[in-house]
This record gives C-alpha cells, structure tokens and sequence, in this order.
C-alpha cells in the first residue's frame, strides 16, 4: 500500500512536501551509493517513555522490519504522514505500536502540571512531552546494508506505569532497562541498539538524567 510521508530537502527543512515512503527510501539509498549522502530528510517521531520508576522502555523490533530489524530501539518511532502534525502522529503511534493512549502536550511546563495531576492514572496513559527536533543524518540497516538515511526527528519524552502490548509485527516486546543498565550495555555491545537510540541517548544524555529524577522525586 502507498504511503505518503512528510520530506523535505537537507538545504531547506523548513519546506515539506509528499513523498511515497517506499520512492523517498529507494532514492535514498541510491543517493547515499551514489554520493556517499543523502539529499532529502524524512519527518520521523522518536519517543522515549519512562515508567515511574525511571526505568526505559525499550522496544525490540520485529525481526519482519525493513530497516534494523531484531535490534533495541526507543519505545516510539513513525514516520510523519504529509499533512499530519508530530504531535497526532505520537498519539497514533502509541496506539499502534504499544495499544497504549497517550496525551502529548507542547511543553514542558505543560507536562509537568499535567504529570502532577494524573500521575495516579499513568497505568492507564501515557503522558508525553515535545522536548526537541533536530535534522540528523543516522546508519540504518537496510536489507542487510548499512546506509545513512536523514531524519527530521521530533523527540518526545514521557512517562507510561502501566502493561504494553505490542502488535503483532510491529515490536517483539518492550523491555525495561535502568540509565546504567542502558550505559553498560551499549559499550558492552553497541550492535544490538540501533544507531538512532545510541545517537539519541548521548545526545540527549544529560537531559534524561534531569528527567529521571524529576519523575522519581
């Protein structure tokens, strides 16, 4: 089935346009065989949730993925239909890939009220914050070949205490992995992560620390 997905070109990503997502990655991947980079980004959400415990929930994809299959990666991640918002799509995303609802809120002032004010029904509900966006140029496995793919990625952060249940072919499981635990073990074997977690986590390491102990305090 066609997929119409949000890109835009590396020299101007403030300017969208629709493109088939099967086209955008073929195009891609020959860009990058061709070039050695590639020209256009895809609009990606890439959520982190926490329990309340401050632990991460760490999604182990399906090994029928098309791109990093079997390997651990953050708890959301989709690609933005042309004409949707980054916030819409994190709450179908949600219910898509952990049959888990979420609120996805603007800032995180908001989530700070709204995190105090619901934290008894987090078992229930997500609850997500817009923290940042960023173009980033990341390795992707792609049929076996590494190939580095841009991304428009819109990172969320949040906070879900309750079951997960991922769908059939989306995610083989959710597991729950400690900061430390996730430090030690993409030293101890960084393949098993995807490229985007390992990018995202340094990145934003400080960050999920403050985090962390915001929702543990």
């Amino acid at each position: 089935m066609s997929e119409s997905v949000s890109v835009c070109k590396i020299s101007s990503p403030f300017k969208c346009f629709a493109k088939d997502r099967a086209v955008f990655y073929e195009e891609q991947a020959r860009e990058f065989k061709e070039q050695g980079e590639p020209t256009e980004a895809v609009e990606v959400v890439n959520v982190f949730l926490f329990n309340r415990s401050g632990e991460f929930l760490v999604q182990k994809r399906s090994s029928t993925k098309n791109h990093n299959a079997n390997l651990l990666d953050k708890t959301i991640g989709g690609h933005i239909q042309y004409g949707d918002q980054p916030y819409y799509t994190v709450m179908i995303e949600s219910v898509q890939e952990l049959q888990t609802p979420s609120i996805v809120l603007n800032t995180r002032e908001e989530f700070n009220k709204t995190y105090d004010l619901l934290n008894s029904y987090l078992d229930t509900i997500a609850v997500v914050y817009y923290h940042d966006v960023q173009l980033v140029k990341i390795p992707k496995v792609m049929k076996g070949e590494k190939i580095t793919v841009a991304n428009k990625s819109h990172i969320f952060f949040g906070v879900y205490g309750g079951a997960t249940k991922p769908v059939d072919r989306e995610a083989k499981g959710v597991l729950l992995y400690s900061f430390e635990e996730i430090e030690k073990e993409i030293v101890k074997d960084p393949e098993a992560f995807t490229h985007d977690f390992i990018y995202f986590f340094k990145t934003y390491k400080e960050d999920i620390k403050a985090f962390i102990d915001f929702i543990i305090k």
